[in-house]
């Protein structure tokens, strides 16, 4: 069983949106997903009763507690929709060798200081000591603005790899108000965005 945490500690950094198109993709060639809504909000859980009855098959739990988790059974993947102040702490118990942490972050201020502090933590944590892998994803970017590149070169100064970077469009909006997923977009609107994703995926080790 694979486990995929999408991590940040700060909200509205995109988790949701990352953690909901990783299950529908999954989902959709067929592997047996589940998504671990942690979140009070429980957006990913809206996400999911909000799909198609004939859409492909996405388990969801809902659970505030990262330490007890319910059995996730015969998974194939579990994608773990991670709260806002969250850290690596908090799931010592359950991250296990192999695993990947995907921590999504914005072009502007105060999103790369949370993520300055939230990989601090890491490095004080014990579960670095995991044979666990960490990738930075740019979320919602608009290039060729200031923060663009004031995002690229503190991403430079990083020892974490950035895996890709999403674009700012309402492709997103529109397919997650569908219970979709970019993956389940026409082709002719999705296939700018759809190169984003493949370099997340082989980096999941998934290619496509």
């Amino acid at each position: 069983m694979h486990q995929v945490f999408i991590a940040n500690p700060k909200g509205g950094c995109g988790k949701t949106t990352i953690s909901t198109q990783l299950a529908g993709y999954f989902a959709k060639i067929n592997l047996r997903v589940i998504l671990m809504d942690h979140d009070a909000q429980k957006s990913s859980s809206d996400w999911v009763r909000g799909r198609a009855k004939d859409a492909p098959k996405i388990n969801v739990i809902t659970s505030k507690e990262v330490e007890n988790l319910p059995d996730t059974g015969t998974a194939d993947i579990v994608i773990h929709d991670m709260p806002a102040a969250w850290s690596l702490q908090d799931v010592a118990n359950i991250i296990q060798d192999g695993d990947k942490v995907l921590i999504p972050i914005l072009a502007s201020p105060n999103d790369i200081k949370a993520c300055i502090r939230f990989i601090m933590g890491l490095n004080r944590s014990g579960v670095m000591d995991k044979d666990i892998q960490i990738g930075l994803v740019a979320n919602r970017i608009k290039s060729r603005t200031s923060y663009a590149n004031i995002l690229n070169d503190f991403i430079e100064q990083l020892e974490l790899p950035l895996i890709s970077t999403l674009r700012d469009t309402q492709n997103y909006v529109r397919a997650m108000d569908e219970g979709k997923t970019i993956f389940d977009l026409p082709a002719s609107k999705a296939e700018r965005d759809l190169e984003d994703w493949y370099p997340i995926l082989y980096w999941l080790g998934f290619p496509n």
